[in-house]
């Protein structure tokens, strides 16, 4: 029988107050946490500004502190790959994201994934999908697009699979249980979020909108090993990894 998916926590939207974006690895792993995502759009962080020797000490960081790598957060504006002034620059992005994060991951070792977390636009060209995803699958990494669409539906890209954001499915009125049944074998990533009639919450909240037992239920199911706390939007983000991780908890909880 498969057991509850592992919190990795996602280092987007999480608060340090230090200059350095490396402080983040320090503050994840002080929630004795097990598996971590970094965002990849913060200046020090970008796939860009890092040569090999940089990625390394990442590596390295996350393995003295026992954190397992899960991913790259990539949450590029959509309209930035249809945009003509910016697409190139998108798709570069992404291109070196995913380097990076089969890098770091290869490095780290054990149960971490060479994971591009990312929205891409419905009306993204079908050239520009399967590049993106022919490039990923060159090098070794995996696209996770969070975009909402018809999971059932979904047509494959090699190299680009479907992540699942709760919130952004709770937004449209549908059930984050059932994206994940409906993603069936291209569901790549997973996150851990909420929603109320206010917006993102923390997950359990009072007036939150997640069936936590059922996507615990459908994760297990489906056999992930992670699910990202995502922590955007969140006020007291610190706070919201101790109740979310006591919910979940108890979500898997017979």
């Amino acid at each position: 029988m498969f057991g509850l998916p592992e919190i990795s926590i996602s280092t987007t939207g999480l608060p340090t107050g230090s200059s350095d974006p490396r402080a983040a690895i320090d503050l994840v792993a002080s929630q004795a946490a097990r598996g971590i995502a970094i965002d990849a759009m913060i200046s020090g962080m970008r796939p860009r500004e890092l040569t090999r020797s940089a990625r390394r000490d990442i590596a390295a960081s996350l393995r003295r502190r026992e954190l397992e790598f899960t991913g790259l957060d990539l949450w590029i504006p959509q309209d930035h790959f249809t945009d003509p002034i910016n697409a190139q620059r998108a798709i570069e992005a992404t291109q070196q994201a995913c380097e990076m994060s089969v890098e770091i991951a290869s490095l780290v070792g054990s149960r971490s994934k060479p994971i591009v977390s990312i929205v891409l636009p419905i009306d993204l060209g079908e050239i520009e999908r399967i590049a993106i995803g022919a490039h990923a699958q060159r090098v070794g990494a995996t696209i996770a697009d969070h975009q909402v669409i018809d999971h059932e539906s979904f047509t494959p890209t090699p190299g680009v699979g479907i992540g699942i954001d709760p919130t952004m499915i709770l937004m449209t009125g549908n059930s984050a249980g059932k994206a994940i049944t409906q993603a069936g074998s291209q569901l790549v990533a997973a996150r851990l979020s909420d929603s109320s009639a206010m917006g993102r919450c923390v997950v359990g909240a009072p007036g939150s909108q997640l069936d936590l037992k059922g996507y615990a239920g459908a994760l297990i199911v489906a056999s992930q090993d992670w699910v990202t706390l995502d922590l955007r939007q969140l006020p007291e983000p610190i706070e919201a990894i101790a109740r979310s991780r006591q919910a979940w908890v108890d979500a898997g909880t017979l």
